[in-house]
């Protein structure tokens, strides 16, 4: 844990907060937030997550029932299962809020705020 809030550190641009990014992010973030208290006493993160799945609902307009992996994965990862090993899913997952970004973008551009 000592390692990742290392590597959370030093990726953090500077004057900026990191974000926990996930695919259910309510689910992994309650494991990832009590082992950073229990080992480190802090969370890197504090209280900031943000889902891809409700990410994915709001951009799409979708019901939460079509925010499935199969769904988001036909959409934005070739329809790619995530393979539950924790590097790959995470590199998967950084894939398809990143493509989602871009999707956003194009989306809604030129839309004033």
């Amino acid at each position: 844990m000592t390692r990742l809030a290392q590597w959370v550190a030093e990726v953090t641009p500077e004057g900026s907060l990191p974000v926990f990014l996930a695919f259910n992010a309510p689910f992994d973030w309650m494991f990832v937030n009590e082992y950073f208290y229990r080992y480190l006493g802090h969370n890197p993160f504090g209280h900031k997550a943000l889902d891809i799945k409700a990410y994915y609902m709001g951009l799409h307009g979708v019901s939460w029932e079509e925010t499935g992996m199969r769904s988001v994965s036909s959409r934005y990862l070739d329809n790619q299962n995530l393979t539950h090993h924790a590097l790959r899913d995470a590199l998967d997952q950084a894939e398809i809020f990143r493509r989602m970004l871009v999707a956003a973008k194009t989306k809604y551009k030129g839309e004033t705020q």
